[in-house]
């Protein structure tokens, strides 16, 4: 191992000394730590002066390098180690490397003899065994390392001279290489195919007998199936093997040449050559047809007066380089002067160097390797010379950074350029940007179609789209899934589903021969820091659907700007997306990978994800709690939510509409975590149980304005799991849940059973005050069935309890119940006195929900007794309250209760137009149907008193069907109204 001075080389020191330099050499530009090179120089077996001797080494290093006429500071310190600068030294390693990447893109282009030329040179870089004599496990692994890329080489070559008819010639030469390596099976068939071809069949059969028997002693195997179907093809005279003319590789007719003059430091002119390095186009590519089109038109827009450079963005295996490699091949007519590719390796940790990229540009372009320039600008320039004038397409993929693109760009108008990044390169000017986002499953399912085939697909097209629903419609996935399909004939596609649905297998199904979905989110993952990837990891299980920065801080246990400053970082690494400003969310299957990504060591998987459960538990608690004595002020349960403890410093909410809309917005975060926490409640700690309970009473206020139905399924398994646990607060709070839901679906035998379980649970636990509100609901319940008696009866020890809890809302909103009990057991009067006491009260309290609530059933109470304007005046004021607070829910009731009196008043016009709104109402609401037959009810009666017979009769009959459904005896009342209407229409 040496340094090249000109035409010599110097040597480069003792053994150990041309380990440093071959370890600083190999790291690519990179630092080493001390402690790597004393392990990769000695490695178990270091002296202890190991430090001091490296130092040593490394001085003498730059001592010879200086001679050499280098920049001293080419080996430089960086922290504790030492960086060699990949430029401008060459190693000849590095430079083979590159030889044979741009070999394999002319074999790509079928510029056979240029490939051939470029494999010959680069195997000549080899000087003997690679390191020899250089001691150490580094130089160890790289020497083997480098063996084995010069014989894959070599093998290349031989193929290429085979496809070129170069079959006599490669005897020999394929002779002494199997000699020298016999137990690399590909040069048998070489020289099988090589023989064959010049004639010498016996010889060609003669190698196979030859190959089988060193294999045979050697490893005690047999030839592979490639080189054993080749014997038989020669056994059987195949004419294929005999190609009966070689290949001839197409050349460009030789542009003017273009000078590079004093931009490129006169590096001289060269003959202009016309790459065409594109990857085969995608011939099953699906989709996209939006993003196609408008990238298209920004590359070729003929009045551009600028560079064209068209963007593409996203996660990993998204489709970023299928799409932008589909558009190059549509555009590249365009450019009749060439296109250029290259993988910038952005999304790993080895990015490609653009001076690199560049040097492999210009020698594409034609430019002698010798005259290339040795500095990054210098080749910039070059670059953007022979450009000039010309109409060249450029497809660089998978960019880390602006920084990295910025030097590859040509400075010609006539040129374009398209970019694929997972971030957006904000600092490179684009004519067109496209973020992708997944496919829709229709798009999904063409995909699958082209590949799999429609005649398998059709017969499972439920099965499919579970299918691409599985793979969270990513297209890596997608086509992941295809793949294995079209190669499994006797699987379902039902089958490969059953695969997918368990998350913890997900990704490992999702692989196929080199595509795998986990590596492509593997690349972006590494880049991350230590902190940046804790925060991915710790918050994968709980970001679901999404989650707000407030909420994110305090499950990370940071402030909010800490936590923007790690988030933000995984937005532009594509591993996380930002739908609107301070909200994050995961992919589903990058949230599976973050899930199953291991913890620091040291750290348990279930002690990370317990401390950011138990932080974001506190957090929503304490929020919900906010929102609840936002929405129902003076009420005595929040103090039991979460201990009553109101921090000093804690949330506040400005009004009850910044209450509700935080609600409306975390409820599915702060439903996900209670389910979390109800799936791990053996491993959690006893009392989360009873926070997360306290979290669903505390959302529970805010019914109208989130899915009551959803957070009842959460409760019920919340109820189970605190039953198991002897938690009888808990189990009670859940339960009462699960009632309420059940009244708000007219579901009342489910409704009864939850309510008396709730009762029993509370009275175990001592909460009064949700055991309060468990006999209001039974109340409630028996009002509903028409039992008004019993129903007075448990609101009246629902009063008590909340007399004796000092529970002023809940004695309200039980004392107005109580009434309507009354009302409706025909003792209005007994009412009417209750609800003028309640109203005030609420008024007091300027709670607007409870004041529309007691106009509504004050309004009712009058209304029996006759004195309908006042009743009439009740309403409409209870409508005002409901329009200026947002209580939709209370202002259908009131338009329905309004239609009834309008009815009775003979304004048969106003009672029309109130009906018809209730019931518009309650159409677009999921989950109130009592309410729609009460509506649809009283909409009839007013129909009918109209003199519309027939669409009384149809609002009947939908109103029938409602109550009939729910089980509730107003289904007789209906009934006998409809056997009155249809006389009528007959």
């Amino acid at each position: 191992m040496g340094i090249r001075d000109g035409e010599s080389v110097v040597p480069c020191g003792p053994p150990q000394q041309q380990a440093t330099l071959a370890m600083l050499a190999l790291r690519r530009g990179h630092a080493v730590p001390l402690h790597e090179l004393v392990s990769g120089v000695w490695g178990d077996t270091a002296p202890d002066s190991a430090v001091m001797i490296v130092r040593t080494y490394v001085w003498r290093l730059r001592k010879l390098l200086t001679s050499a006429d280098c920049d001293p500071q080419v080996l430089a310190r960086v922290g504790d180690g030492y960086r060699l600068a990949e430029e401008p030294l060459s190693v000849d390693a590095f430079e083979a490397e590159h030889l044979a990447a741009d070999a394999a893109r002319a074999r790509g282009a079928e510029k056979y003899d240029e490939c051939a030329m470029l494999l010959k040179e680069a195997v000549s870089l080899w000087r003997g065994e690679p390191l020899a004599g250089v001691p150490g496990p580094f130089a160890d692994r790289q020497r083997s390392r480098l063996s084995e890329l010069r014989l894959t080489l070599m093998e290349e070559r031989f193929d290429l001279d085979l496809l070129l008819g170069r079959h006599a010639q490669s005897v020999p030469e394929l002779t002494a290489f199997i000699q020298e390596q016999p137990l690399r099976e590909r040069p048998y068939g070489f020289l099988m195919r090589a023989l064959y071809a010049a004639g010498r069949q016996a010889d060609a059969l003669a190698v196979f007998g030859k190959a089988r028997e060193v294999l045979a002693h050697e490893l005690g195997l047999d030839p592979g199936p490639e080189l054993r179907a080749l014997h038989e093809r020669i056994l059987a005279c195949a004419p294929d093997l005999v190609p009966t003319a070689a290949p001839v590789t197409a050349v460009a007719p030789a542009a003017h040449p273009q000078e590079a003059g004093a931009a490129a430091g006169q590096a001289g002119a060269t003959d202009f050559a016309r790459p065409a390095q594109l990857p085969a186009d995608i011939s099953d590519f699906s989709g996209r047809n939006e993003a196609v089109a408008e990238l298209c038109r920004a590359l070729t827009d003929p009045d551009r007066t600028a560079l064209a450079v068209a963007s593409v963005s996203g996660m990993g295996g998204i489709g970023k380089s299928t799409l932008a490699l589909k558009v190059a091949h549509q555009v590249k007519g365009d450019f009749p002067d060439g296109q250029l590719y290259a993988d910038l390796r952005g999304s790993g940790t080895d990015a490609a160097d653009p001076g690199t990229i560049l040097v492999s540009f210009l020698t594409a372009l034609g430019v002698s390797r010798r005259k290339v320039p040795g500095s990054l600008e210098d080749r910039s320039r070059m670059f953007r010379t022979l450009l000039d004038d010309r109409r060249v397409l450029l497809l660089l993929d998978n960019a880390r950074d602006a920084a990295q693109v910025r030097p590859l760009l040509p400075g010609a108008a006539h040129c374009a350029v398209v970019v694929t990044s997972r971030a957006r390169l904000v600092d490179v000017p684009c004519g067109a940007h496209v973020r992708l986002a997944e496919f829709s499953t229709g798009e999904a399912l063409s995909l699958v179609r082209r590949i799999v085939g429609e005649s398998r697909i059709a017969p499972e097209e439920e099965a499919a789209l579970a299918l691409v629903v599985a793979c969270a419609c990513l297209p890596l996935a997608v086509r992941i899934v295809a793949t294995r399909l079209s190669s499994r004939p006797g699987w379902t596609v039902a089958h490969l589903v059953a695969r997918l649905a368990d998350e913890r297998r997900r990704l490992a199904e999702l692989r196929a021969d080199d595509l795998a979905v986990a590596a492509a989110f593997e690349l972006g993952y590494h880049q991350l820091t230590d902190r940046q990837a804790m925060a991915f990891r710790s918050l994968a299980s709980v970001a679901w659907p999404h989650i707000g920065l407030g909420a994110a801080s305090a499950a990370l246990g940071l402030d909010e700007t800490e936590a923007e400053d790690l988030l933000e970082p995984l937005v532009d690494a594509a591993l996380l997306e930002s739908p609107a400003p301070g909200r994050y969310r995961y992919h589903d299957l990058v949230r599976d990978f973050a899930r199953q990504l291991p913890p620091p060591t040291g750290t348990s998987p279930s002690d990370e994800g317990s401390a950011v459960e138990r932080r974001l538990l506190d957090h929503l608690l304490e929020m919900a709690g906010e929102a609840f004595r936002r929405m129902v002020p003076g009420d005595p349960v929040h103090s039991t939510i979460a201990a009553g403890a109101v921090r000093p410093d804690g949330p506040r909410f400005t009004d009850l509409a910044e209450a509700r809309e935080w609600v409306i917005t975390e409820f599915d975060c702060a439903l996900h975590t209670v389910q979390l926490l109800v799936r791990r409640w053996e491993a959690a700690e006893p009392e989360l149980l009873t926070e997360a309970a306290d979290v669903l009473v505390a959302l529970s206020s805010f019914g109208q304005d989130v899915p009551y139905a959803q957070m009842a399924t959460a409760a019920e398994a919340l109820a189970e799991t605190a039953a198991l646990a002897g938690n009888h607060r808990a189990a009670g709070r859940a339960h009462f849940i699960c009632g309420n839901a059940a009244i708000q679906e007219t579901r009342l035998t489910r409704a009864r059973t939850h309510a008396q379980r709730a009762a029993e649970f509370c009275r175990r636990a001592g909460d009064r005050a949700i055991l309060q509100q468990a006999y209001n609901d039974l109340g409630v319940i028996a009002q509903f069935e028409q039992r008004y008696d019993d129903a007075a009866g448990f609101f009246d020890e629902a009063l008590v309890l909340a007399r004796e809890w000092g529970q002023r809302s809940g004695e309200l909103i039980t004392t107005l119940n109580a009434a309507l009990a009354r009302i409706r057991g025909r003792r209005a009067e007994e009412a009417l006195p209750a609800c003028e006491e309640a109203l005030s009260a609420l008024r007091g309290m300027a709670d607007q929900h409870g004041v529309a609530h007691a106009l509504c059933v004050r309004g009712q109470a009058l209304h029996e007794l006759g004195r309908y304007q006042e009743a009439l005046d009740g309403y409409r004021e209870c409508l005002d309250v409901c329009a200026t607070a947002g209580i939709p829910g209370q202002q259908a009731q009131a338009w329905y209760r309004c239609a009834e009196t309008l009815r009775v008043m003979g304004d048969v016009e106003q009672a029309l137009e109130s009906a018809d709104r209730a019931v518009a109402y309650y159409r677009t609401v999921p989950g109130r149907d009592r309410d729609r037959g009460y509506a649809l009810w009283t909409q009839a009666r007013v129909s009918l008193g109209a003199g519309h017979h027939g669409r009384a009769l149809d609002q009947a009959n939908e109103a029938l069907e409602v109550f009939t459904r729910t089980a509730l005896p107003e289904a007789a009342q209906v009934r006998a109204l409809i056997d009155g209407i249809r006389p009528a229409t007959v």
